[in-house]
């Protein structure tokens, strides 16, 4: 059984109204915001969001350097830092599993044949159980400076994935990744044959959409406190209500991850110092 990484973000603000949001916030630290923290936690989620569930079985002490070069070769390897991607992937693995209770189907990190390959599709593929039924959740991620922009690609792409055709072509890949372990395993990959409707998966689908940007509430502050807390909740609540209007029209259910950032470029710089050592 796979054993995970502690939590490191913590919910500081949060609303069930529809569509719901949480807001996960990496905190502070002798006046400064956690840059170098959060990326060591996120190189930490690398085995379990880069490699397939047979080589997150087989990690362990004898073999972690070999393992986490293969998960590294899964990210990328150029300078491009104004766009990592790969990273909002990772946070959306992570964030779904601690945060919500999922239970991952897939990663597309891991459907990477090559460093700097983008993987078309949803970001990952989580089930989420619910006493003898579950969810299936169909994430979208976005890493990004500007959340309104992050929000606006996030809207575009799922509108995408929910074109028919898509979602033949999506459903027949994911159907052959429902690894062994898998709550209610055979459920699941009926939703995804080419047998069972679309409607039927889109009865049990979510879609999470993860929004990780560079927040003004953040950079305004130094430490925790109420009004931060305050103002980073009213800050979240525009973010919804921007995205209930570019969603408006979509009939599903969506369930927002906000991640609000102080310095993005300090969390990238960081994490790829620690990535380039296994590349």
């Amino acid at each position: 059984m796979l054993k995970y990484p502690d939590k490191f973000l913590e919910v500081r603000a949060e609303c069930v109204n529809l569509p719901p949001f949480s807001s996960l916030c990496a905190g502070f630290d002798s006046d400064h915001w956690r840059a170098k923290p959060f990326a060591d936690h996120l190189f930490q989620w690398l085995p379990f969001a880069a490699l397939s569930q047979e080589n997150q079985l087989a990690f362990g002490a004898n073999n972690f350097v070999e393992m986490l070069q293969l998960a590294a070769a899964h990210i990328y390897n150029t300078k491009k830092t104004a766009s990592r991607g790969e990273i909002g992937e990772l946070i959306f693995h992570l964030a779904c599993i601690l945060h919500f209770g999922t239970s991952p189907v897939l990663c597309k990190l891991v459907l990477k044949t090559s460093s700097n390959d983008t993987v078309k599709g949803f970001d990952g593929v989580h089930i989420l159980p619910k006493g003898d039924d579950f969810e299936i959740w169909l994430g979208e991620s976005k890493f990004y400076s500007d959340p309104l922009k992050g929000i606006q690609d996030a809207v575009t792409s799922v509108k995408e994935h929910l074109i028919p055709a898509f979602l033949d072509t999506e459903k027949a890949m994911i159907l052959g990744h429902v690894a062994e372990g898998i709550p209610n395993r055979e459920a699941v990959k009926k939703a995804f044959k080419p047998q069972t409707s679309k409607d039927e998966l889109l009865k049990r689908a979510v879609f999470p959409i993860l929004i990780a940007y560079n927040s003004d509430t953040v950079a305004s502050h130094k430490i925790l406190s109420a009004k931060y807390i305050a103002e980073l909740k009213a800050e979240a609540e525009k973010l919804r209500t921007y995205f209930s209007d570019k969603a408006a029209g979509l009939t599903v259910r969506f369930v927002l991850m906000f991640v609000p950032m102080n310095n993005k470029k300090a969390v990238i710089e960081s994490f790829d110092r620690k990535l380039e050592a296994f590349l």
